[in-house]
């Protein structure tokens, strides 16, 4: 800034000096004078104003961006409180009654007490991709290290075997020995057994999910898991990977989904520099694609 007055001040004062050598007619160079000067002001003017306007745009967009982070966290902490009451309101109902007499009754006693742990056990869940979600926002990362896809899909597929066979879901590993990824491991493995559990979960008796790793044209690794299960419509895929958006909110409790999952995993994506995305149709399952940069 003080370099460009400067740069003016000597300009106006060089053109003055000049135009007093080469002009005689003293009012023709009070004019001149008055030009030079005016549009030494302007530029002046100019030069000073020009920062001011950009630091006002840049506070604006500063002020523009805390209102949609703050309107974005009133919304999470009204969908965590809205989540939570639901099966807190159940549990307190449910032990209110047995409190009443129901434990009286054995068939009634065992029937509420089975949907209180179903109940907490949602809670429980709930609690904890909450918090996961929190940490990962912040992007607290300390371990980098050099993953194996396929053994550490292998070990991802011997934990949740059983989920799969109770589901009647056959999972299949087709991600070969050469495919690694650098970065921590039990983030990647969480990104990986939220595709693979979702895949499960809206997978049709029998169906089965296909875990796949390739390196595409240019050179970038590329992981999706594929099921043949309900499919997603069009209308839903933009809104997919938003906080607790459910796409069939009831059969999303029925097999205990708390809503974050997508969204875990778009955020263990971003910690990896990479993007995930879907393509699905209904009736015919889905496929989610892990690009990494």
């Amino acid at each position: 800034m003080k370099i460009r007055c400067l740069i003016i001040a000597i300009l106006i004062t060089a053109l003055n000096f000049v135009l007093s050598l080469c002009i005689e007619t003293l009012w023709l160079k009070l004019l001149l004078n008055f030009c030079v000067i005016a549009i030494g002001m302007s530029l002046l003017y100019y030069w000073l104003v020009s920062p001011i306007r950009e630091m006002k745009k840049q506070l604006k967009a500063v002020e523009e961006e805390n209102r949609q982070l703050e309107a974005m966290r009133k919304e999470f902490v009204a969908n965590v409180t809205h989540e939570l009451k639901t099966p807190l309101t159940s549990i307190t109902g449910f032990i209110e009654t047995l409190q009443n007499g129901a434990a009286e009754d054995p068939e009634i006693r065992t029937k509420f007490i089975d949907i209180i742990a179903i109940e907490a056990a949602r809670l429980k869940r709930l609690i904890e991709d909450t918090l996961v979600l929190s940490e990962i926002e912040r992007k607290v990362e300390i371990l980098s290290e050099q993953i194996q896809v396929k053994a550490a899909i292998d070990s991802i597929i011997t934990v949740i075997n059983p989920i799969a066979k109770e589901n009647q879901v056959s999972l299949i590993n087709e991600v070969p020995e050469d495919i690694y990824v650098r970065g921590n491991e039990d983030r990647f493995r969480q990104m990986m057994v939220n595709l693979i559990e979702n895949a499960i979960k809206y997978s049709n008796p029998k169906g089965r999910v296909w875990i796949k790793a390739k390196l595409d044209q240019e050179g970038k690794l590329r992981i999706c898991v594929q099921d043949e299960g309900i499919g997603i419509s069009e209308d839903n895929l933009e809104r997919l990977f938003e906080r607790f958006y459910r796409v069939d909110k009831s059969r999303s409790r029925k097999v205990g989904g708390t809503g974050l999952g997508l969204s875990i995993v778009k955020h263990i994506a971003a910690l990896f520099d990479a993007e995930v995305h879907v393509e699905s149709k209904l009736g015919e399952g889905s496929t989610f694609y892990v690009k990494f940069k």
